[in-house]
């Protein structure tokens, strides 16, 4: 069952000020695929775990959902202590998305590349869902469709779309409900795509220096 701790007092599993998820069994789905600029990120070390690991305790230790899994693309990635799944499709994000709707229903969409990403940011987005699918904004302005919590209320649009445009970040900046995190929160939204990026995220993450 869900167990929210967010400081409103608690009836049952739910705290009062909140409408339950459609399915009353949210999922958080971190989605993982080959990196072209930096190939198997996703393993890479952040202050001695693999950087996706960490992603997926830090959701775990939130309490906020009923299951965590990883989605991915790689045919043999294996990591201990993690249930991982396997996305067959072929094509963009878009197509994942897609699949991950048809497959799980209604979850917190994650990047796999968040090595910073913190209960308090996580809490920020499932806090606001109110069954309409939500998304998180940088202070910057830039959407973050790996930070949003999705629904099959949306799954024949985005189907639409995606025959168009696989553009996601245009349909989920106008489809979901925006949540604008502050420039603290959105520091935790850091992605490593790069070697810079990867030695800047454990300076960050306050890794010691091996």
């Amino acid at each position: 069952m869900l167990s929210w701790e967010l400081g409103f007092g608690v009836v049952g599993d739910w705290p009062t000020c909140f409408k339950k998820p459609k399915s009353g069994n949210v999922k958080a789905v971190i989605f993982a695929k080959q990196s072209e600029r930096l190939p198997g990120k996703h393993m890479m070390d952040i202050c001695g775990q693999p950087m996706i690991k960490r992603i997926y305790d830090t959701l775990l230790r939130t309490g906020f959902f009923d299951d965590v899994l990883i989605y991915s693309k790689y045919a043999d990635l294996k990591i201990s202590g993690c249930k991982i799944e396997r996305d067959g499709t072929q094509g963009t994000l878009i197509d994942s998305l897609l699949s991950a709707i048809s497959a799980f229903d209604e979850f917190l969409a994650v990047g796999g590349d968040l090595p910073l990403l913190d209960g308090k940011t996580i809490s920020i987005i499932v806090r606001n869902y109110h069954n309409d699918p939500v998304v998180s904004v940088d202070s910057d302005g830039t959407v973050e469709p790996l930070l949003a919590i999705y629904n099959d209320s949306i799954y024949d649009d985005l189907l639409s779309y995606s025959r168009s445009s696989k553009k996601i970040y245009e349909f989920v900046g106008k489809r979901f409900r925006r949540i604008v995190l502050d420039s603290e929160l959105s520091s935790k939204l850091f992605n490593v795509n790069t070697m810079e990026d990867l030695k800047m995220a454990r300076k960050l993450a306050g890794c010691r220096e091996v």
